[in-house]
Parts: C-alpha cells; sequence; structure tokens
C-alpha cells in the first residue's frame, strides 16, 4: 500500500516519504476545518475558515511527522537504522529496518511516539493559553491539542501494530522470554481490536449515513490485515529458527576473474547457469562482486570493451558471513544493504554462496 509515494526531503538523515493517500488526509482536514471553526469563530468571512483549515492540516503534518521521529531516534540510540518515514492515509509509519534488541528497547522505542503526541499537545494547549493570543490562533492551538492528544490515546490501545500494542509486546516479552510468542500474543490482539473497530464502524453506517463509520471500516481493515501479516511474518521467522548459513548456502561457487571482459562474463557465465551474480577474484583472491544491478548500468556496446573488474561492486566484510551464522542474519545483512546474495567464508577459504532465492528455494521444499 506504501508503494505510491514520493520522498520530499530528509529529517535527521532519515528520508521522509509522503503516500498520495495522505492527500485525503490534508483535504479531509481542511474540510473538517471548514465545519468546525464557524461553530468557534461565528463571524469570520469563509476564506478565514479555509486557511484556518489549511493551516490546521500543515500543523497536523508536522505533528504525525514529530510523533514518528520520536520512534525514531528512541531506536537510533539503539543502533537500529531507520530506512525511511512515510506519512499516508492512517497517520505516519517509521520504517526500522530490525527489531528492538530488548523488552526494555521495545518499550523505550513504542512510547516514544504517543509521549511526543502528548508532550505537543500540551504545547498547543499553552499556545492557545496565551494571553491576548488572536482569535484565530487559539482555535486551531484547541483543535491540533485536540487532534494531538486523541492520537495519542489511540496510539496507546494496546493492539499490534499500534504503539499500545508494541508496549504490550514488550510487556510480554519480558514475562516469557520469548520473542516469537509474545509478538503473535499482541497482533492476536490487535487482530480482535481490529474487529470490534470493524463492527462499530458496520453499526455506525446502520444507524445513520456517517463518514466515522467508513474510517472506524477502514481503519480496522487496515489493522487487521497489519496485525496478520505480522502473525505470519512470526511463523515464518521461526521456520528459519536453527538454521544456519552453512545449511542453505549453494557450496559449488563459480568465479569470475577480474580481466575477464565484460561480454564474456555474460555470455559463458550469466546466460550459461543463469545466477543472478557472481564473485569476482583476482590471483585467487576474492576482490568484489558482479551482479545484474552493475551489468545493467553499462550500455551493451561497451561490453566488449570493458573489463568485470572495472564494474564489479568492490568486495568488503559486510558482503561475506560465516557458516556458522544464523540464517536469520544472513537475511537481516542482505535486506539492511540492499544485496541478493553474500559470500560465504571462513577465514580465507570461499565455502559458498548464499541467495535470496536459494533461501526461498529451501523454505519452499522444507515446507513440502
Amino acid at each position: 500500500m506504501l508503494g505510491n509515494s514520493w520522498q520530499i526531503g530528509r529529517v535527521f538523515g532519515i528520508p521522509l516519504r509522503i503516500h498520495i493517500s495522505w492527500f485525503l488526509v490534508f483535504a479531509l482536514v481542511v474540510w473538517s476545518g471548514r465545519s468546525y471553526f464557524p461553530y468557534v469563530l461565528p463571524s469570520s468571512p469563509s476564506w478565514v475558515y479555509w486557511a484556518m483549515g489549511i493551516v490546521a492540516a500543515l500543523l497536523l503534518f508536522a505533528s504525525v511527522l514529530v510523533h514518528e521521529l520520536g520512534h525514531c531516534l528512541v531506536a537510533m540510540r539503539y543502533r537500529i537504522p531507520i530506512a525511511q518515514i512515510t506519512l499516508f492515509i492512517f497517520g505516519g509509519m517509521a520504517q526500522i529496518r530490525r527489531e528492538a534488541p530488548t523488552p526494555k528497547a521495545e518499550f523505550l522505542i513504542a512510547i516514544a511516539g504517543p509521549i511526543v503526541s502528548v508532550v505537543v499537545g500540551l504545547g498547543f494547549w499553552l499556545l492557545a493559553a496565551l494571553p491576548g493570543s488572536p482569535p484565530e490562533l487559539t482555535a486551531v492551538s484547541e483543535h491540533l491539542r485536540n487532534i494531538n492528544l486523541m492520537l495519542a490515546t489511540f496510539n496507546l490501545v494496546p493492539g499490534y501494530p499500534l504503539d499500545g500494542g508494541r508496549v504490550l509486546r514488550a510487556a510480554l516479552w519480558a514475562w516469557s522470554k520469548n520473542f516469537h510468542k509474545a509478538t503473535r500474543q499482541a497482533a492476536r490482539t490487535g487482530q480482535g481490536f481490529a474487529v470490534l473497530l470493524m463492527l462499530f464502524g458496520a453499526w455506525d453506517l446502520v444507524a445513520g449515513p456517517a463518514i466515522g463509520g467508513v474510517w472506524f471500516l477502514l481503519i480496522g481493515a487496515f489493522l487487521y490485515t497489519a496485525a496478520h501479516n505480522t502473525h505470519r511474518q512470526v511463523a515464518f521467522q521461526e521456520s528459519l529458527m536453527g538454521l544456519r548459513v552453512g545449511d542453505v548456502m549453494t557450496p559449488d561457487v563459480v568465479v569470475l576473474e577480474a580481466g575477464m571482459p565484460l561480454d564474456e562474463a555474460v555470455d559463458n557465465y550469466f546466460l550459461r547457469f543463469g545466477y543472478g551474480g557472481f564473485p569476482v577474484v583476482q590471483n585467487g583472491r576474492l576482490v568484489g562482486m558482479l551482479s545484474l544491478k552493475e551489468l545493467k548500468t553499462i550500455p551493451r556496446h561497451r561490453w566488449g570493451t570493458i573489463t568485470v573488474g572495472e564494474v564489479m561492486a568492490p568486495h568488503n566484510l559486510q558482503a561475506e558471513i560465516h557458516p556458522d551464522e544464523p540464517i536469520t542474519a544472513a537475511m537481516e545483512r542482505m535486506f539492511h544493504d540492499d544485496r541478493s546474495r553474500l559470500v560465504v567464508r571462513d577465514e580465507d577459504k570461499v565455502l559458498g554462496l548464499v541467495t535470496r532465492s536459494g533461501i526461498a528455494r529451501f523454505l519452499d521444499l522444507r515446507q513440502r
């Protein structure tokens, strides 16, 4: 769902993206302000209400962003990398590349967002209470105060993937000492809460046409799907427990020489073997990796005039892994560094390759 988004900048080095659905939220906030502000400022002209609605929508954008930054900054203190922050129809989502290392870290990362929303809400409350504030500023501040406090309250509901569900997972994790079990239980709670939301939305629609009922149905469906996917992901992770890199690697390594012309590598290796990449050696020493990603950057007419060594991605320690490491470590590294394969190496000896497609084939055969 978060595929149609655009990067609009970086905050603390974290890419900030806006999903196309956020513009619907922007429009709804502006429109709701057009109906809300006349109640508190009945004598203002129509253009003032529209302007106040636009300002409120922009400040809501900033509020949701600050909420997500609360999660991110705490995660970064635990050296957890952040892929991006995406603002979309249901608020925001900070894409954290790996799970928290301890229940305490999980709790602090989860609770940071609601705390930030409460602080922002109190800030708007103080702004509204300033003596001599223009009535338009007071009205917008009170509106944003209510929205931020509602955001904090809703996120504290103990249903995964809401922040409250992550707090619940941290507590269950600390109690059971089992991360996967805690995640399953928090996800089930999230599914239960999502069902209640959808039932309430359906009841609201039956009672009379109301935009609130539609929102409850949409939010409930989103939360249910997210919790269900989390439950499936945990089952997948548990199926990997006990597997080592050496169990799934491809032991027969075909290598390329760094001085080989690129067209020879394509014709005699990529087309012949059908692999997506090959280690590159020079004088018997591993020096890099050539994959389809690098090939695509070179025009076809230059393949005969350029060597493998000129195109390859130079080797570094992040591109190799020990055969005794868990397979989850290999998958995390490939995801984090956007790699399709890692060299399996024990000291100076290359033992094989572990690839995303190889892991998928292994798991498919194992489940049959």
